[in-house]
C-alpha cells in the first residue's frame, strides 16, 4: 500500500511539474561575438539602438587576437522576451573601421543572436 501511495504521489507531482510557468535554464553564459581581420581594435563598445546605451567591454574579454564581444548574457535581463538592434563599433586610432548592425534576442535565459555580419576584414 505504502509503494502504490508514493508511486501516486511521483505521478501527480511530475504532472504537476510540466504544467508549471518554470523555467529552466542551462548554466552557459553566452557571448556574440564579431571576428576582425586584419588589425587589432584599438577601442570597442556596442550601442543598443532603442535607447543609445553604450556597452563596453574590457579589453580582457577579447576571446583572441581578433575575436571581440558584441553583447553577452550579462545583458539578457534587459531585453528578455525582446527583439532589438544593436550596433557594433570598432576604432583604430581615431578612426571608425568597423560599424556593423546586429539583431540580437532575448528570452528568459539567454541572448540569442538573429543577423549581423559575424566576420568583417578590414
Amino acid at each position: 500500500m505504502k509503494l502504490y501511495f508514493l508511486s501516486f504521489l511521483v505521478v501527480f507531482y511530475s504532472c504537476i511539474n510540466r504544467t508549471s510557468n518554470a523555467i529552466i535554464c542551462t548554466m552557459e553564459f553566452r557571448t556574440i561575438a564579431i571576428k576582425v581581420n586584419g588589425d587589432s581594435l584599438h577601442r570597442f563598445f556596442t550601442i543598443r539602438q532603442n535607447t543609445g546605451d553604450t556597452i563596453r567591454f574590457n579589453q580582457g574579454n577579447i576571446f583572441n587576437k581578433n575575436s571581440y564581444p558584441v553583447l553577452d548574457d550579462s545583458y539578457q535581463s534587459r531585453i528578455v522576451n525582446n527583439t532589438e538592434n544593436f550596433r557594433f563599433i570598432g576604432i583604430i586610432n581615431d578612426s571608425i573601421v568597423v560599424n556593423e548592425l546586429f539583431v540580437i534576442k532575448a528570452d528568459q535565459c539567454h541572448i540569442q543572436y538573429v543577423s549581423g555580419n559575424l566576420e568583417v576584414t578590414l
